[in-house]
């Protein structure tokens, strides 16, 4: 009886715990940083292929002291930022990371980033698991919106 108790225990556990894998992180790449600047930002395509809601609550990375998921508004006809506090993704749901629109931001990098590095990002989960992936550090042709 109390080993039926701990498995039913587990498997309930199990069904309501959001599992790590089941957020895929795809075609990631933060920018060179500019010249004389120590920020810089991150792209890439984040999909939930579980059967749970994702809800991600911060970003970090090991080069920058403070990171975080930004998105660009546009009000006025003046671009701005604004930090996201979480993002949620409903199964199969994607968020496309992009110029322009919802980033993350690395800030006060301890140096700065060129072409052909590769940089590690952990998004934090609301379940308190880390889920890191490499992104490519390249260069990107300014557009009329920049960081």
């Amino acid at each position: 009886m109390l080993r039926t108790l701990f498995f039913l225990t587990l498997t309930l556990l199990g069904n309501a715990t959001v599992l790590a894998a089941d957020l895929n992180i795809a075609h990631g790449w933060a920018r060179e940083t500019p010249p004389g600047r120590l920020m810089t930002a991150a792209y890439g395509t984040l999909t939930n292929t579980g059967d749970k809601t994702i809800v991600i609550n911060g970003v970090s990375s090991d080069v920058a002291a403070h990171s975080s998921l930004h998105e660009t508004l546009i009000e006025r006809d003046r671009s701005t930022m604004r930090p996201v506090k979480s993002l949620s993704l409903a199964p199969g749901e994607e968020a496309e990371l992009a110029p322009g629109g919802m980033h993350i931001m690395l800030m006060k990098l301890d140096s700065p980033l060129k072409e052909g590095q590769s940089i590690d990002i952990c998004f934090k989960l609301e379940n308190n698991n880390d889920v890191c992936h490499d992104f490519s550090v390249t260069k990107y042709k300014m557009s009329a919106h920049s960081h």
